[in-house]
């Protein structure tokens, strides 16, 4: 039989979640949708079995759970999740076709060594770039002697894969400069909301249920993240936007780390802690409807490195159902939407997020075009079109274009 009628077998490496990990997911699901074989070794979540299936993805739980702390806590963890899914993958050289190994960390991709020995491909997907995310994290420029060593790792993980996929063009232009990739052996695959929950006419956008006007923010909460901005341009609209509300579901459970807890205090200094509403993470498949019910969606993040070129998959999962967004003024968002597509603020200015605000209130019709002209980004970034990429990039590595080419991201 001719390998090119085949089907793909695909070892996905996370540290992190598959359960909350959208991006790990959607390739996952796509693959086996398709009929081919996918396996994702991952932490392990609390009360989840070790193993599982989920929409034909055979998922591993590695015994390995997240713990936040510092900077030797995550690299215990990083160093022992590698070595986990090194001895796996090392009794299991043969066995798949292709290794696809999802950073942080990049040196993650090492897990893959005996594979790539083998001959078997490897891919790197870079969601984030670690020396401008630490850099961030740490208040740091990226030439300060702390960020070299993630320099060194990334030039090293990122030439020893057989290719790299960026999350956005930017990441990937930026590691093309910085020569960690050459050109031909990278590609970009951005996060596209999926449009198969994510579906307006599933749950049509009605803003608040109880008539409120509702922010809803969801992901992390941290101060680069920026909700602290959404919590104090509250005393600057309480007067003009009667029962108006901050509605927050974070990663963390409610009561846990010390950014949720700062959050917390900040309201109660401001006086504005009754228009701020804490909720548990929310599994995927409510965050939809959760976004319909809202008034506005957003991501207000504070200006670094890093943010200045990452993109928020929530940003296009709301556009997706069609709910008004104000974002902070940032290159990708500039890059990606326009001024009439999406509201934007330059970071720190409560004014105009204010007026914003007040806009979007006053001015239903207004939000509602808003949203409607922001459809263009899910027309043009569908995730058919972002996964057609990848679906070409395996075709090359593997030599399996015909496979490849009948891959169907949606079922």
């Amino acid at each position: 039989m001719s390998r090119a009628t085949d089907k793909l077998r695909v070892c996905m490496v996370v540290h992190a979640y598959y359960e909350g990990d959208a991006r790990v997911r959607r390739y996952g699901e796509s693959l086996a949708a398709s009929g081919h074989e996918v396996t994702v070794l991952a932490l392990h979540a609390p009360g989840k079995p070790k193993h599982e299936t989920i929409r034909g993805v055979q998922l591993e739980r590695q015994p390995l759970s997240r713990r936040r702390g510092g900077t030797l806590r995550y690299l215990f963890e990083y160093f022992w999740f590698t070595l986990l899914c090194g001895w796996v993958l090392t009794w299991r050289a043969r066995r798949y076709d292709v290794v696809h190994v999802h950073n942080m960390p990049d040196f993650l991709v090492f897990a893959a060594l005996v594979p790539r020995l083998f001959g078997r491909a490897v891919v790197l997907d870079v969601h984030d770039l670690m020396p401008e995310v630490y850099a961030s994290k740490f208040k740091k420029g990226l030439g300060h002697p702390g960020i070299w060593p993630l320099r060194v790792q990334e030039w090293l993980s990122h030439r020893f894969a057989s290719a790299c996929v960026f999350a956005t063009e930017r990441f990937r232009q930026c590691a093309i400069k910085r020569s960690t990739v050459r050109e031909g052996r990278s590609i970009s695959c951005m996060n596209a909301a999926d449009t198969t929950l994510f579906d307006r006419n599933k749950h049509p956008f009605q803003g608040d249920e109880e008539g409120r006007f509702s922010m809803l923010y969801l992901g992390t909460v941290s101060h680069r993240h920026g909700v602290d901005q959404c919590v104090r341009v509250l005393p600057l609209v309480r007067e003009r936007i009667p029962g108006i509300r901050l509605v927050i579901h974070c990663k963390l459970s409610e009561g846990e780390g010390k950014p949720l807890q700062e959050l917390k205090d900040l309201a109660k200094e401001l006086a504005v802690e009754d228009l701020v509403e804490i909720g548990p993470p929310l599994p995927l498949q409510d965050v939809p409807a959760k976004m319909s019910r809202s008034s506005v969606g957003v991501f207000t993040p504070h200006m670094d490195v890093h943010i200045d070129m990452a993109l928020s998959l929530k940003v296009p999962e709301f556009v997706a159902m069609g709910v008004p967004v104000i974002a902070g003024r940032t290159s990708i968002m500039t890059s990606l939407f326009r001024e009439d597509e999406v509201a934007m603020f330059e970071d720190g200015d409560y004014e105009a997020f204010a007026e914003l605000l007040v806009k979007l209130h006053d001015d239903r019709e207004f939000g509602r075009q808003m949203a409607d002209r922001a459809t263009r980004f899910t027309r043009e970034h569908s995730w058919e079109q972002e996964f057609a990429g990848y679906a070409e990039l395996l075709g090359r590595l593997t030599g399996r274009d015909a496979v490849v080419a009948g891959l169907n991201p949606a079922e």
